[in-house]
């Protein structure tokens, strides 16, 4: 959303951070509630991604605000869209990567010995590594507004045995903290249009609903590639073009 903002609808790019913040926040709302009721949350995991993403992400809005104290208007935008065109392109090229180049983990698949099972409590080591994994994504998302799906779930995909759709509901459940977290700090430094959030939020509401049943019907494979190269395109394209 925050390219769109950018290069469509014409606000500034902090002021588009933190919108998209609001925005994602209540839109992403709906499905942690669901994912936590259908038990597809694992919460320890969310717990620990939340302890490094949450300072990050509030580390990467004081970044911001830093920026734009220190840089005139135009070169912040400069700035700003530089760093959201490379997110974009880094964000695309992991669904790719994600769909294509990373062997699909099954529930049924018996965990070696030793290794975490995706269950059972984690280790000290791993929980380390969890907030170490959390404060990257968490920093994109103050600074950018993106990363911490995408991002997010690949990272859990690759090194953590948990089932796909419980990758999913532990990524949305943090990512729904993290937005609310960053959104408020935004709303505080004023880069928040609630006048555009809420008529973002007419739109997206409905359509997050709509998705949410028609997404069973749809194939997940081609979609996910094709919303990749539109991440890869549109971040290329804001580099050259910027």
């Amino acid at each position: 959303m925050t390219p769109l903002l950018v290069t469509v609808v014409g606000v500034s790019a902090p002021t588009a951070v933190g919108t998209d913040m609001v925005f994602a926040t209540l839109t992403k709302l709906t499905g942690s509630v669901q994912h936590y009721r259908q038990r597809s949350v694992n919460l320890e995991v969310a717990l620990f991604l939340g302890l490094g993403s949450i300072p990050a992400g509030l580390l990467g809005v004081a970044t911001l605000e830093w920026m734009e104290h220190f840089f005139d208007p135009a070169r912040l935008e400069n700035v700003m869209i530089t760093v959201i065109a490379l997110t974009l392109v880094l964000v695309g090229a992991s669904l790719i990567y994600r769909n294509y180049f990373m062997p699909n983990r099954g529930a049924a698949d018996a965990p070696k010995p030793g290794v975490w099972d995706g269950k059972s409590r984690m280790s000290t080591r791993r929980c380390a590594y969890t907030v170490v994994f959390g404060a990257f994504g968490g920093y994109l998302v103050g600074l950018t507004s993106i990363g911490s799906g995408s991002v997010m779930a690949v990272i859990l995909l690759l090194l953590y045995p948990l089932a796909p759709a419980i990758v999913v509901g532990t990524d949305i459940a943090h990512a729904t903290v993290l937005s609310l977290v960053v959104g408020l700090a935004h709303m505080t430094q004023g880069n928040v249009d609630f006048g555009l959030a809420g008529s973002l939020l007419l739109g997206g509401i409905p359509g997050v609903l709509v998705g949410s049943r028609i997404a069973p019907w749809l194939p997940g494979k081609p979609l996910k590639t094709v919303l990749a190269v539109m991440l890869i395109f549109v971040g290329v394209r804001l580099l050259i073009s910027y």
